[in-house]
């Protein structure tokens, strides 16, 4: 998923709705930026997570809210990833 969003005078960001629901925003949210090179990645901050349930040797975490098809999200990315690559 792309989106594109603007700085304010006061240096704000705010996002788009489409983006306010991927990171199912609430008041009091943490977002992290992850900044390489010339990116800057907007990352929803897990770094709270703390309780998980150990099923079979397996730790199941909780629920974020969000529906995940990981096999679609591992396609979308790679398919991404190739229209960026260079071009010979």
């Amino acid at each position: 998923m792309t989106a594109t969003f603007t700085i304010d005078k006061a240096g704000e960001i705010h996002l788009p709705e489409s983006l306010q629901r991927v990171f199912c925003v609430a008041p009091g949210l943490r977002l992290r930026a992850e900044v390489t090179a010339d990116r800057i990645e907007i990352v929803k901050d897990t770094s709270e997570v703390t309780q998980g349930v150990l099923k079979n040797g397996v730790l199941i975490l909780p629920k974020f809210g969000i529906p995940m098809d990981a096999a679609a999200a591992i396609r979308a990315e790679r398919d991404e990833q190739a229209t960026r690559a260079p071009r010979s």
